[in-house]
């Protein structure tokens, strides 16, 4: 199955008020941002891009197939998970020094 990026990122922008951003992490909505990943190697390239981000709280979008895969991969980085849908599976947290 395909998952289409864009798509799940307006559908989530639309959910939480807010718009799918170009450049950048794809979703800011007040304290948090959002980046979508469809397969492993976005996710790879994405968690670079929410750790550059300022938000108080991070989390990576994956379809519901890769939240294992997303669970190791963002292993003590602080980054939250979220399905497709924006319910949490793993809630984000602030990075230990």
């Amino acid at each position: 199955m395909s998952y289409d990026h864009d798509e799940i990122a307006d559908s989530l922008a639309k959910k939480f008020g807010t718009k799918h951003r170009p450049k950048g992490v794809d979703i800011v909505f007040k304290d948090r941002s959002m980046e979508v990943a469809v397969t492993e190697e976005d996710l790879r390239q994405s968690v670079g891009q929410l750790k550059r981000s300022r938000a108080e709280r991070k989390y990576m979008v994956v379809p519901t197939p890769l939240i294992p895969k997303a669970r190791e991969i963002l292993e003590d980085t602080g980054i939250g998970i979220m399905n497709t849908r924006g319910t949490i599976k793993k809630r984000s947290r602030k990075k230990r020094s």
